[in-house]
């Protein structure tokens, strides 16, 4: 048995989705704006560090403290687990797969990306969201260690949004990237019910602010991919 860590920002009151993890069965690492919640770690911080860099804190921190931690999870606060397996079933079938914890995998079983929705907010047309991308990931020890030179398991200076690319396209570069049908992280999107994009009233700033970043980020994105992602070597 290992312990399985979900290891996020968060900033929903409640901590959103955070309690249906841990009623699975999954320790929780925070990085927690607002008020406190029930997490086994909880670092408390006054602003969003951003995605990839909060979820490399905490990991790395992980990684340190649980000597029995192999696999950890990200994503946020409105995700929810895989409902039909436990995270040791799950992080067993994982470290058979890859061999050991030097890998990479997101469930798609959520299909809502295929959505004319989720392809207008996110600016893509062909193909699911979902499969490009690796928005709720699962990372073993082996990668959150030796991932980018050691620096962490994702690229910390994208802020919020083409983190998730780049994992994707890093990892399956490197023959360690696995999409599972079968399991699914659904993610509580607040335009997931309603296909109608304009008109929109109750638009959360989050959204306002990943918004922002997906347009700022996309050239770095774009010129990383042009020079291979440089930097996001292993460390041997």
């Amino acid at each position: 048995m290992s312990n399985v860590w979900l290891t996020i920002p968060s900033c929903r009151p409640g901590g959103g989705t955070i309690p249906a993890w841990r009623e699975r069965g999954y320790k929780i690492a925070v990085l927690r704006q607002n008020e406190p919640i029930e997490a086994d770690i909880q670092i408390r911080t006054g602003e969003y560090l951003g995605w990839a860099r909060s979820t490399n804190i905490l990991a790395k921190l992980v990684m340190q403290v649980d000597p029995l931690a192999m696999w950890c999870v990200s994503g946020g606060d409105d995700t929810l687990p895989e409902p039909n397996r436990t995270p040791d079933e799950i992080a067993a079938q994982l470290t058979a797969h890859f061999g050991g914890t030097f890998g990479v995998m997101q469930p798609t079983g959520d299909r809502w990306c295929d959505s004319d929705t989720s392809r207008a907010m996110f600016g893509q047309h062909r193909g699911a969201i979902i499969d490009r991308i690796a928005g709720s990931p699962w990372m073993g020890r082996e990668w959150i260690e030796r991932a980018y030179g050691g620096n962490g398991p994702m690229f910390a200076e994208h802020y919020h949004c083409w983190s998730d690319q780049e994992l994707c396209e890093v990892a399956e570069k490197m023959g360690v990237y696995w999409r599972r049908r079968d399991l699914t992280h659904r993610h509580n999107h607040w335009l997931r019910d309603n296909d109608n994009l304009t008109g929109r009233t109750d638009e959360p700033q989050s959204w306002r602010v990943a918004s922002e970043d997906y347009m700022r980020g996309r050239a770095l994105f774009e010129e990383r991919k042009r020079l291979n992602f440089p930097g996001s070597d292993p460390l041997l």
